[in-house]
């Protein structure tokens, strides 16, 4: 049996292939080693995807696990630690998020993958490696065009007293929100960026206000202009999206693509389908 996972900071989603059967799809919390250790990824794996599994963890006989954070062989050590805990007979591979971008967008076809869910990425990837790629800088200093990016635009729009009228008192009305329950959320509490994000959601419900369109567009608009055309061959090449954020607002983010002569190429939401048929071909 075959295990694949797109882990982001807030979720992870599981693929399991067994080679007959049709596949099948589990959901767990974010394994983002930035934030969370090796006993505590292990316990919530045992805890909560071994139920959903429902056999012995020795029938998995390999997992390939992308995951947020897993940029170095520290913090891949850290999930693979676990990852050999809990699932004690299979090869455990763990890789870069930004890899399985790579793979599920692109295929085996040059391109530019980015991802844009609650933090963000992105690199140049030639069909088979990634070949260049602006760093993230994560939470605090970076992750524009996410989730989180978002959230911290709308919370400082609200309370720097930037919003119009209308859309403040629905902000205070649908969150009751203080400074002070903030500021204990993002600097006193473990997943900052997760606490963040989920203010993207207003986004959606009053996506069609002028001053969400406009802080929408300021969001896109720096994440491709501090990454995605830094580039070579960044108006040759199909740009391809992963994450929430780019599926859900992808009308304003290809405005943008359009001011900037950038192509778009596909927006997906969920990469496990095309990871999936990438792994079948080596399983």
């Amino acid at each position: 049996m075959l295990l694949i996972a797109d882990s982001g900071s807030t979720k992870t989603s599981w693929r399991l292939i067994d080679g007959t059967n049709p596949a099948r799809n589990f959901s767990t919390v974010g394994y983002n080693p930035h934030y969370l250790q090796t006993d505590e990824i292990q316990k919530s794996l045992t805890d909560t995807l071994l139920i959903q599994l429902g056999f012995s963890p020795t029938l998995v006989k390999e997992v390939h696990f992308y995951g947020a954070g897993c940029s170095s062989k520290r913090e891949n050590k850290t999930v693979r630690d676990a990852l050999n805990e809990v699932f004690p007979k299979s090869k455990n591979n763990v890789d870069h998020d930004l890899l399985a971008a790579a793979r599920a967008a692109c295929g085996r076809e040059a391109g530019i993958a980015c991802i844009l869910g609650t933090g963000s990425n992105s690199c140049s990837y030639n069909g088979k490696d990634i070949i260049d790629g602006v760093p993230s800088l994560g939470f605090i200093m970076g992750d524009e065009g996410s989730g989180a990016q978002l959230g911290r635009l709308l919370l400082k729009a609200f309370f720097y007293r930037e919003m119009p009228t209308d859309i403040k008192a629905v902000f205070d009305k649908e969150y009751g929100l203080t400074k002070d329950e903030m500021i204990s959320k993002v600097y006193h509490e473990s997943m900052p960026s997760r606490y963040v994000a989920q203010f993207s959601r207003f986004y959606t419900d009053h996506k069609e206000h002028p001053f969400i369109q406009k802080l929408l567009h300021k969001n896109f608009h720096e994440f491709l202009t501090r990454h995605v055309v830094k580039y070579e061959n960044c108006q040759q090449l199909p740009i391809h999206y992963i994450g929430s954020i780019a599926f859900y607002f992808r009308d304003v983010l290809e405005t943008v693509m359009n001011e900037l002569n950038l192509k778009p190429g596909r927006f997906i939401r969920n990469p496990l389908d095309r990871l999936e048929e990438y792994h079948r071909e080596e399983y």
